[in-house]
């Protein structure tokens, strides 16, 4: 088994002559210019046809889903958040993409699936919405990886959950957020 960490996640697109290009996800330069300028070069019609980690020991690894996998502090896989509105599933059955409120999971850094994430019993929630981008407040937190949850269909998401990348189920902050 390799220990190879996650240093990049993207985007993959392909042209209908079968050219590809990729838009970077996880730093500061996903929305430069250039990425996009690539996938604009590409012979219509263009598809998104997954997304790729790349590891540390030049290997790629391609996800069959466009859904964005966000990087994990500790490098060892990413968290996918599934909108399960749209379907993008890997296998035709759909048993690969989770459903609200319990869509998201993570994966190792290999593709292989370490589990799906879970809110915790008797929490009322709608969907995992987002990735937090922003502050948790906690110092008991500091550090981890935050997600938002959305308690209603009709909202967007309100409150801060962490997680714990040894195990499935989401730990609530407390925290809330305006969105």
């Amino acid at each position: 088994m390799s220990n190879a960490l996650v240093s990049k996640s993207v985007w993959v697109y392909r042209g209908s002559d079968g050219g590809e290009a990729t838009v970077r996800l996880d730093d500061a330069h996903s929305q430069e210019e250039s990425d996009w300028s690539t996938v604009d070069a590409l012979l219509e019609p263009v598809v998104n046809v997954g997304s790729e980690l790349w590891l540390d020991d030049g290997r790629k690894i391609r996800f069959p889903f466009s859904a964005q996998p966000k990087i994990l502090p500790d490098q060892t896989g990413v968290v996918v958040i599934f909108d399960d509105g749209k379907r993008k599933y890997t296998h035709p059955d759909g048993t690969d993409v989770f459903p609200a409120p319990n869509n998201a999971a993570i994966y190792n850094a290999d593709g292989s699936l370490r589990f799906q994430l879970r809110i915790p019993l008797g929490h009322i929630v709608d969907r995992i919405a987002a990735i937090h981008g922003g502050a948790i407040v906690s110092p008991k937190f500091k550090d981890m990886m935050g997600v938002l949850i959305a308690t209603d269909k009709r909202g967007p998401p309100e409150y801060v959950y962490v997680i714990d990348p040894s195990q499935p189920e989401l730990i609530s902050t407390g925290q809330w957020v305006r969105w």
